[in-house]
């Protein structure tokens, strides 16, 4: 029953979605279409590239069976190579081809294994250089990054796997996760916030080890060599005085010694604020602002905004709050609407919004 479940899921046609930047669309589209044309006729499945506007990144949509997918990722891997010599890609340091995939969040879990034990089994039984999952999915969406670099056959081989694990349940969330809609430099910003935490991670496993080391060898005032710690110890020619609330120096005189020693010993006045700095309840209920974010169909999205934005305005005259809608995006179903102001405000509008969209979908 086991074996027949997986022949099936094998046999089902899915979709595999992988992300580039802006810059590399001219390696993978080429010059009046000729690469994409060449890779959908030395391929069975079926492919798909977004069109870039304003520096948006490019989206690689690939349909077909689990083989057919593997096999265009081999036959994409091989081209990247075949270009890299005659292109300039976005990141042409690292020996082999990185792919990224985009898999929704709820699938990340069978990916890693309990305590990430599938990452270090793929590196190892599968010969694959760089196998890393982003920390956070990307912003207004359900999808994350799979990082993937090596060799054509190794790429080849964990696209088949990545997609074994994932299957059925990818099908179904593909149809109904949100989706990620390309932005301006959306994979940079991405690559550069897991790369902050990734050395937030390893500052902070290095300061925990020195500390524990400083303990166990006597708080000792060795220099760090790290590139990530910053040593803030600075032997200097000061030190303490009995008589004194702060470390003194050797240039301090008697008398200034005696003075400092009179004001400490004083009794200290009460601090009392003044009315400049009170802090209110107003203030507080001025300053505190709220910011949601709604998913809306594009089918119904001019409909929200109304002729001339008649129907927008009527929102946001009625609520109080400043309503966004984010641009439309070809060949995608969903877009995002921004609502900014006090909870009440925010609130009220996100309700008038739903109610709306109700109205526009029962006619």
């Amino acid at each position: 029953m086991a074996e027949t479940t997986q022949q099936d899921d094998i046999k089902q046609k899915s979709m595999l979605r992988l992300i580039f930047t802006h810059e590399d669309g001219g390696v993978l589209i080429g010059k009046n279409g000729r690469h994409i044309t060449k890779l959908k006729e030395t391929t069975s499945a079926s492919w798909f590239v977004s069109r870039s506007s304003d520096g948006a990144d490019r989206l690689v949509v690939l349909r077909g069976t689990i083989e057919e997918l593997s096999n265009a990722v081999f036959a994409l891997a091989q081209h990247l190579g075949e270009q890299a010599d005659q292109s300039r890609l976005s990141e042409p340091s690292t020996q082999f081809p990185t792919l990224r995939f985009l898999f929704p969040t709820k699938c990340i879990g069978s990916i890693l294994g309990l305590g990430g034990a599938n990452i270090a089994k793929i590196r190892a039984d599968l010969d694959v250089s760089w196998l890393h999952v982003f920390h956070d999915a990307i912003p207004f969406s359900s999808e994350r990054i799979v990082e993937v670099s090596g060799s054509e056959a190794s790429l080849q081989a964990v696209t088949s796997w990545l997609l074994q694990t994932t299957m059925p349940e990818l099908v179904d969330l593909q149809q109904t996760s949100t989706v990620y809609c390309p932005t301006k430099n959306g994979l940079r910003q991405m690559q550069l916030q897991e790369r902050q935490r990734a050395s937030c991670d390893q500052h902070s496993r290095h300061t925990s080890s020195s500390v524990v080391q400083a303990n166990k060898e006597g708080l000792s005032r060795k220099r760090s060599h790290s590139l990530l710690e910053v040593d803030s110890y600075r032997p200097t020619s000061v030190h303490r005085d009995a008589d004194c609330k702060r470390p003194r120096r050797s240039s301090d005189n008697t008398s200034t010694r005696s003075a400092k020693h009179h004001r400490s010993s004083a009794r200290p006045e009460r601090y009392v604020p003044s009315q400049r700095h009170s802090y209110t309840d107003s203030n507080r209920h001025v300053s505190s602002e709220q910011q949601e974010k709604l998913v809306v169909p594009d089918s119904i999205a001019g409909r929200l905004i109304g002729r001339s934005g008649n129907h927008l305005s009527s929102l946001k005259e009625r609520s109080g709050a400043q309503i966004e809608l984010s641009p439309r995006v070809p060949n995608m179903q969903d877009r995002i609407v921004t609502v900014s102001g006090r909870p009440s405000q925010v609130s009220s509008a996100c309700r008038l919004i739903r109610d709306s969209i109700r109205s526009f979908e029962d006619l």
